[in-house]
């Protein structure tokens, strides 16, 4: 049974990763813990102390039913978070109110168990909600808000104490609570300043964004202001009234907001998998690894990922895999990445890689493979949804480009046909014309084929091409082309090559193709190449078939000189070896003999003995 030596495996790409270094990476941790660590403390500070003092923590608090009205308002004002969150917004009416009516310490404790239960509602519901991204932020955060609002509350509470009433009540306390809101607003954007410092001090503050929060609690409070005189004149019974009829224009305005950014983000979501697909339809080239690269793209631009695998598996090609790491440079192999994500700056749980893997199949049948190396802590549950909305478009990419590649691929031998060789080797003449860059073309054809199928079958000869193809495209690689030239008869057109270059190479497929095994019933059978060289610009030519035809002129002397043989051609009759030295024909001012169709795939050694040309005389050789 026959038999050949096995592909060599494919290389890993080795993928660098960027990273912080460790100095800084470990100085971020520490303005990270110190920019939680100071408002949780802090507010933790503030709340011990204000129980030591009888004006900021009055008794009989705690028993009175209005606290737990205010306790539920609050909640249900701070479900949303305007500004990113980064201030009391709705909920700075309520907090007035509980300032004014219980005192600091209360108005400081019900935001504290208002932004807890706040938060934990919301987790619960953005979790279940299919199209809103659930919510990232850890409990430490929640926790950091947490001390930050009631260090703020606490500040302006004790502001308010400081400021005398300026007439009897219940008028006279307006203006110790329009400072008192003043003081916790001020204190607040102060916090919120000195964290984003903290955070990021590279960065500068963002002082124009900080403005419309400060308006939106001072307005809100002061509107809490106003319904504290009406609970001083009228009781908690019309003032619950007015409180629920705030409560449900909030509640309705935050459900408003959720639908208006749920379409948003559904229009959003549309346009860019239209301007994804658009991309992959209508993007220049076919190549496989142009669509693999145009395929990591359009995953990048809807996925956040590190690390990046498309596999191809169709029937028929040969399987090949293209691997990217955080640095975005496609190559050849498998990925590498390590255990678990990178560190993040702050204080972040460590994690394991989420791969995310999908098929792309047609029908039945498996055409490639998707897989993704995603850190959770970064990537939306949107991100996904859409990824699988786009698998269709890249299927339709990926069947288009295998098309092209079928029409121009010699389906024995996986190489590029004769029309493609003739197109690229156009575009090359004309690039050296305009830009002097040199190219080559190596022509090929195997020593006693047609001898090899008489004895042995052409399902032997075909493996003996299927393994000659295989070291030539791997020699090719990406950079040069691989053809089927017709029969046994193959050709490299090699880039920016000159001549020693050219030879070079020629020289390498020769060993490489010498040393394939090959066996018949338990018989070696050996293999061997002839080979002919031709560059341009170091030889004249008018079109690029005429380096072809040299090329094939080098190739008929390598026959002749006693095949398995690279030469060079140097001009009419003279021709280098890989060793230097120079052959010569005596009949060099002449054409090279016919083969009259003789090649060796379709009835003969052709260049030894070709039907009707003239005898070929021995070369000399010279040093």
């Amino acid at each position: 049974m026959a038999n050949a030596r096995q592909r060599a495996p494919l290389s890993r790409p080795a993928l660098s990763q960027p990273r912080l270094s460790q100095p800084r990476l470990a100085e971020a941790r520490r303005r990270e813990w110190a920019a939680t660590l100071i408002p949780l403390v802090g507010g933790l500070l503030a709340l011990v102390l204000a129980t030591q003092s009888p004006v900021l923590a009055p008794g009989g608090w705690l028993p009175h039913p209005g606290i737990f009205l205010l306790l539920l308002a609050a909640l249900l004002c701070l479900m949303e978070r305007p500004f990113e969150g980064s201030n009391l917004g709705p909920s700075a009416l309520v907090v007035a109110l509980a300032l004014h009516h219980f005192g600091t310490l209360p108005a400081a404790c019900l935001v504290v168990l208002a932004q807890l239960g706040a938060d934990l509602v919301r987790r619960v519901l953005r979790r279940r909600a299919p199209t809103v991204e659930p919510e990232r932020r850890r409990m430490l955060r929640t926790l950091e808000d947490c001390g930050t609002l009631a260090l703020a509350v606490v500040f302006g509470g004790s502001v308010a104490v400081a400021v005398p009433p300026f007439g009897p009540p219940p008028l006279g306390y307006v203006l110790p609570l329009a400072v008192a809101g003043l003081g916790a607003v001020f204190a607040l954007v102060f916090l919120r300043l000195a964290d984003k410092k903290l955070r990021r001090p590279l960065r500068p503050l963002p002082w124009a964004d900080s403005l419309f929060p400060l308006l939106s609690d001072l307005l809100f409070w002061w509107v809490g202001v106003a319904l504290a005189l009406v609970l001083d004149s009228l009781g908690w019974g019309p003032t619950s009234l007015l409180l629920a009829g705030y409560l449900a224009l909030c509640v309705e305005a935050g459900r408003r907001t959720l639908r208006h950014g749920i379409s948003e983000q559904r229009v959003e979501d549309l346009e860019r998998l239209s301007r994804a697909s658009r991309r992959m339809a209508g993007g220049e080239g076919s190549e496989l690894t142009v669509v693999a690269e145009r395929l990591r793209a359009e995953c990048a631009g809807v996925v956040n990922f590190q690390w990046f695998q498309f596999e191809l598996l169709a029937q028929g090609v040969p399987y090949r895999s293209w691997a990217a790491g955080p640095d975005g440079q496609l190559e050849d192999g498998n990925p590498q990445p390590p255990d678990a994500p990178p560190p993040l700056p702050g204080i972040h749980r460590r994690t394991r890689w989420q791969v995310i893997e999908r098929a792309l199949e047609s029908g039945q049948q498996l055409v490639g493979r998707l897989r993704l190396w995603c850190d959770p802590r970064r990537l939306e549950a949107d991100g996904v949804s859409m990824l699988d909305s786009l698998l269709p478009q890249m299927l339709a990419v990926l069947e288009r480009a295998l098309l092209d590649r079928e029409a121009k691929t010699d389906p024995l031998t996986g190489l590029a046909l004769r029309r493609v060789l003739e197109a690229r080797m156009a575009e090359a003449f004309d690039l050296t014309r305009r830009t002097g860059a040199p190219m080559a073309a190596i022509l090929c054809d195997l020593d006693h084929f047609k001898s090899i199928n008489d004895r042995f079958g052409h399902a032997f000869g075909d493996l003996a091409l299927q393994s000659t193809a295989a070291v030539l495209h791997e020699i090719a690689g990406e950079q040069h082309l691989a053809a089927r030239y017709g029969g046994e008869e193959f050709t490299l057109l090699l880039a920016n090559a000159d001549g020693v270059l050219a030879l070079r190479v020629a020289e390498q497929v020769r060993q490489r193709v010498a040393a394939i095994e090959l066996e018949h019933e338990g018989q070696a059978v050996p293999l061997t190449i002839s080979l002919g060289v031709a560059c341009y610009p170091e030889v004249h030519i008018h079109q690029p078939d005429d380096l072809l035809e040299l090329a094939d002129e080098a190739l008929y002397r390598a026959k002749g000189a006693g095949r398995n043989l690279a030469l060079l051609y140097l001009g009419p009759g003279r021709y280098r070896g890989i060793d230097g030295a120079v052959l010569e024909a005596e009949d060099s001012g002449g054409d090279p003999p016919s083969t009259g169709g003789g090649r060796e795939g379709a009835g003969g050694d052709g260049r030894s003995s070709g039907s009707g040309g003239p005898e070929v005389k021995a070369p000399r050789i010279f040093a």
